[in-house]
């Protein structure tokens, strides 16, 4: 394992979209290009130490609003006939309501804070470049990257985006797919200029 700095890598096939984080794309190993060849990032670390606070802080979030928007109503239109509740219940939700969001708020500024903080990436050595013989891009297709707030406004105003599988072909003959890689034949051109690299 080697742990790297976001500058010092290429992100060969990055996740396009937040709704592919819903997806079996998730899967999917995260390949690099390094100065000295391809690596598969190792992100599970990342994603189990900050996954679980993340769920928790999202859900904090969503049952606040859920309740300050409760709170609104009942303080707004008491049902005291049908419900037994009053304004006063109302005006209690709202103050749980907006300390729930208020906190959820305070942890997620905190936990960015410790994100940008963590430096590096770790990664492991998958092919040297000294081992390649050929990188072929196949498998070229579009697909729909657009990432708005609506599934309904991706699907009617769609932005496509090129992405290939790399086959990475080597010098005693082994054949390495690194899958879904965004843009690929431009990202193959400028990762060869960026490490000048000279195989075909």
């Amino acid at each position: 394992m080697r742990k790297f700095n976001y500058n010092e890598i290429v992100i060969l096939n990055p996740l396009q979209t937040r709704y592919q984080m819903m997806s079996s794309r998730v899967f999917i190993p995260l390949y690099a290009a390094a100065n000295d060849g391809i690596y598969r990032m190792n992100r599970r670390k990342f994603v189990t130490k900050y996954g679980p606070k993340t769920i928790g802080i999202y859900m904090l979030g969503a049952f606040g609003a859920l309740i300050l928007l409760i709170g609104i109503g009942m303080a707004a239109y008491p049902f005291t006939q049908t419900t037994g509740m009053t304004s006063a219940d109302g005006l209690i939700a709202i103050v749980i309501g907006g300390l729930m969001l208020y906190f959820a708020r305070k942890n997620a500024k905190k936990m960015d804070q410790k994100v940008n903080e963590e430096k590096g990436i770790e990664g492991e050595l998958v092919v040297p470049w000294n081992q390649v013989k050929t990188i072929t891009v196949m498998n070229v297709r579009q697909e729909n990257v657009a990432n708005r707030p609506s599934l309904v406004l991706n699907t009617i105003a769609p932005t496509y985006k090129e992405i290939g599988d790399w086959h990475v072909l080597t010098i005693d003959g082994r054949d390495i797919t690194i899958p879904n890689v965004d843009d690929p034949y431009n990202k193959l051109n400028y990762v060869k200029n960026r490490f000048n690299l000279n195989f075909s």
